[in-house]
């Protein structure tokens, strides 16, 4: 009996993600195509200053002054794990999560 319910256990594991992903690659209903009076209606209603919002438009922003650079180098100088962070070299506490999630899948394959 403990080898159904392993094999059942170990079938819902490998079945579930792809179930899961399966909306995604459905292909999803399409909105109806708009009538020519509503298309010109939401044309009279274009507004020109939108068009920085749109995607693709780079945002340049300003650089930082000689106050924020003291500031963030400070700021380093106090907390080296900032630049351990930076680097990618110290995983966040989001990595240390999904790290112990994996070690207890891991831990229950080798159990069952």
């Amino acid at each position: 009996m403990m080898t159904t319910l392993a094999t059942r256990v170990l079938g819902l594991a490998l079945v579930t993600p792809s179930a899961a992903l399966l909306p995604a690659v459905l292909p999803s209903q399409r909105a109806p195509a708009l009538e020519p009076a509503e298309r010109a209606a939401l044309h009279a209603r274009f507004d020109p200053t939108l068009g920085s919002l749109r995607a693709g438009i780079v945002d340049v922003r300003a650089s930082f002054g000689p106050y924020e650079r003291a500031e963030l180098t400070a700021a380093q100088a106090r907390d080296t794990s900032l630049a351990a962070l930076r680097a990618g070299s110290e995983p966040t506490s989001e990595q240390w999560t999904w790290i112990a999630i994996g070690a207890a899948i891991v831990l229950l394959i080798i159990l069952l």
